[in-house]
């Protein structure tokens, strides 16, 4: 890949539609937000019989789910906070980068979470997300 297509993470971004429609409707940027991640790992079933030469398996779905982190800002902060402590999924709307804004995975998700509060610190927010429906990479990349 040449170098001008590679990006730097400081363009990233998260977005949360949090009226719990589907398909979600208009995703609104997390304040403070400064990283995430995202896990496509499957789940895969040992198949191996007896006199197989060696270890083989059957791959099946996807758990995806990840992790996020940020800021605390009090009111910014809100209505991450008040989906970390309810019940629903949310939309999300996760972009690499912003310079490829066209380019994001999005579902329907749960999100947990927590605050980190030190004396000789930021106040941050983290929290990990699993789907709760389809997740896609818009616009399917060849």
């Amino acid at each position: 890949m040449p170098a001008n297509l590679r990006r730097h993470g400081y363009k990233g971004s998260i977005s949360m539609d949090d009226t719990g429609a589907t398909p979600p409707g208009t995703y609104t940027p997390v304040a403070s937000m400064k990283q995430w991640t995202i896990d496509f790992t499957r789940d895969r079933q040992d198949t191996t019989c007896f006199l197989d030469p060696n270890k083989t398996y059957v791959q099946g779905l996807a758990d995806i789910k990840g992790t996020l982190a940020g800021l605390w800002e009090a009111a910014a902060s809100r209505p991450l906070l008040d989906v970390m402590m309810g019940d629903a999924a949310v939309g999300l709307k996760l972009v690499p980068s912003e310079l490829d804004a066209t380019a994001f995975f999005s579902g329907l998700a749960y999100l947990d979470g927590s605050m980190d509060v030190a004396v000789d610190g930021a106040i941050t927010i983290a929290g990990s997300w699993a789907a709760a429906g389809p997740w896609t990479l818009d616009p399917v990349v060849p």
